[in-house]
């Protein structure tokens, strides 16, 4: 086999590749923009258009050389139907962010929120799939029955990616379990979930480990599949324990892995991380739902444009105090009704020191879940940030002095690093290309000291507590 490696990650904004070498080296990128609809809870993508920006990546990526294999890193929870036999859509993609089904979560909550966290170590939420999926079944009782007799495939957009590219549904572990219909303990597809959910157990994709062969793509061996959050911890030297990735997108994810067995902890998710025929290998997981978006608010609103801040120190003691919950309260508190609060402003404060306050609040919220990878028993060595705002010097100095801990900023597109290590993995059987480190821009140590930091995060865990109980308030008009 050659040594160029193509990774692709299709994500909700765009579909990225780039070509590695055996030294970790990148010899070609490529990448197309993606569309979404939106009209109110509802978020949908053409899936045929996505499968089209795989593909086209990939052309462009195998101008590079020939290649040994390819990766395909996908966006999570995203999920339609599909038929088995020609590949074809039946409906469109509907998105993670599609919130339709929040009302169906909430009334089969008393009823299985607690045998989802059991048997998938996720929380029942509509962001998921198999409210989506069963949502689009009932909408249409032949593709029901089609779905019964395994004649449609409902899954996530992974598995349809894969099929459209080798001929053959197929999805793993990780994102298998964004279904929740996965049995994380059994390494299975759940029977009763499948029929809690109403969701035809012969209509699922085959289930294979993430690191294994699934055919060809245009030619090249698929040697890897993984969601993109999997993928950009691998990607940030996360098969190593003790490195906790932090990526800030539109919300932000804390990831960690915790090795050969899953770690469960009230506040967090656990999921695979990657998987190959051999055993498998766990993360916990934990998410800010509004980082990125509360501080594009924040700006909107002041006419502060970010990149000029970007030099900006955070002191939290001198600037408002806001809680981002502007898609709720996520990992570790756990409060979907909570919305934004804004404290501590004066006649006196500034337009850039609203937006220096949200981009703090992001940053506590970040803390509140490393606390609690620390809780669940995860030692943290080194947090690696990326994204857009992981390029804030003043974000990664508190995160750094009020968090007590390192914090390196690396390279932007560590998911493709990830995926592309995963395939070589698969390739070779060799671990080298996961546990290389990525490239790290800066690196910043605690400056504070420990009873300072002691004393904000004490004084955080206060305010949220009163700022989610007068969250809800005023109730809105009939």
């Amino acid at each position: 086999m050659g040594d160029l490696i193509a990774a692709i990650d299709q994500g909700s904004s765009s579909t990225k590749g780039a070509v590695f070498d055996d030294e970790g080296g990148v010899r070609a990128v490529a990448a197309v923009e993606v569309s979404s609809r939106t009209d109110g809870d509802r978020v949908e993508d053409d899936p045929l258009d996505l499968a089209r920006g795989v593909e086209t990546v990939l052309a462009e990526l195998r101008r590079a050389g020939p290649l040994a294999a390819v990766g395909l890193a996908c966006q999570r929870s995203t999920c339609l139907l599909w038929e088995r036999g020609s590949g074809q859509p039946l409906t469109p993609a509907v998105s993670w962010q599609d919130r339709r089904a929040t009302a169906a979560a909430r009334s089969l909550a008393p009823r299985l929120a607690e045998e989802v966290a059991r048997r998938t170590g996720l929380r029942l939420s509509p962001h998921y799939a198999a409210l989506k999926l069963r949502g689009l079944l009932e909408a249409d009782p032949a593709l029901q029955a089609r779905a019964a007799d395994g004649e449609v495939v409902a899954g996530t957009l992974d598995a349809f990616l894969v099929h459209r590219l080798t001929g053959s549904p197929s999805t793993e572990p990780g994102a298998a379990g964004r279904t929740l219909l996965y049995d994380l303990e059994a390494d299975r597809w759940s029977p009763e979930l499948c029929a809690a959910f109403g969701i035809p157990q012969p209509s699922l994709p085959a289930l294979a480990p993430s690191a294994s062969q699934r055919g060809a793509a245009a030619g090249v061996p698929l040697l890897a599949l993984a969601g993109d959050q999997q993928a950009a911890l691998l990607g940030h030297g996360g098969w190593r324990a003790g490195t906790i990735a932090v990526h800030f997108g539109t919300g932000a994810f804390v990831l960690a892995a915790t090795g050969a067995a899953p770690r469960r902890h009230p506040g967090l998710l656990t999921a695979v991380l990657a998987s190959s025929p051999a055993a498998r290998r766990f993360q916990l997981e934990g998410s800010v739902s509004s980082a990125g978006s509360a501080v594009d608010w924040a700006c909107a609103v002041t006419g502060i444009e970010l990149e000029t801040l970007g030099a900006a120190e955070l002191d939290p003691e001198r600037l408002p105090w806001v809680l981002p919950a502007f898609a709720g309260l996520g990992a570790p508190w756990w409060r979907p009704e909570a919305r934004p609060v804004l404290a501590g402003m004066t006649p006196a404060t500034r337009p850039e020191e609203l937006v220096l306050g949200v981009v703090a609040g992001v940053a506590q919220r970040v803390l509140d879940n490393l606390e609690a990878l620390t809780a669940a028993g995860v030692s943290i060595e080194v947090v690696r940030v990326s994204g857009r705002l992981g390029r804030l010097d003043g974000l990664i100095g508190l995160l750094a002095d009020a968090g007590q801990v390192a914090v390196e900023r690396t390279e932007e597109e560590t998911g493709l690093r990830g995926i592309a290590g995963l395939a070589r993995l698969t390739a070779t059987g060799e671990e080298s290309a996961l546990l290389r480190p990525p490239a790290v821009g800066s690196r910043r140590l605690p400056r504070w000291p420990e009873a300072r930091a002691r004393r904000l995060r004490e004084r955080w865990r206060e305010f949220v507590e009163h700022a989610a109980t007068v969250a809800p308030w005023p109730p809105l008009l009939a």
